[in-house]
């Protein structure tokens, strides 16, 4: 199997976890359906397939897409909630400005008439 140049070591984010929270393999096995065995094979593979590691989360009440997430660039893009939130914020704030706008235009005019 071909490696990508960026890969992030999955098996050694789960493995720091477990050992940093002293987490038996056989209760996160039994959490997610699966042996203690499997459990140690994802410790040592360098990666996890999503669905396993949604499963993984959810029994650890831990979020390691998060942790992927921060060993990206800062730069790359995201299609959060909070981010969607925030273009809503602002296309509130443009359709209230846009609004201001024309009621302002329309004064304007009647100012303009009232002096002629």
């Amino acid at each position: 199997m071909l490696k990508s140049k960026h890969n992030i070591n999955t098996g050694a984010l789960l493995r720091a976890h477990i050992q940093k929270n002293r987490i038996l393999k056989s209760v996160l096995g039994s959490a997610i359906n699966r042996n203690g065995l499997a459990v140690n094979e994802y410790m040592k593979n360098e990666s996890i397939q999503t669905g396993i590691l949604i499963d993984i989360c959810y029994a650890l009440k831990h979020n390691f897409f998060k942790d992927i997430a921060n060993q990206l660039p800062d730069d790359f893009t995201t299609t959060n909630p909070t981010d969607r939130s925030l273009i809503s914020e602002k296309d509130q704030l443009i359709a209230q400005l846009q609004e201001e706008n024309k009621v302002l235009k329309i004064q304007n005019e009647v100012l303009i008439r009232m002096k002629k």
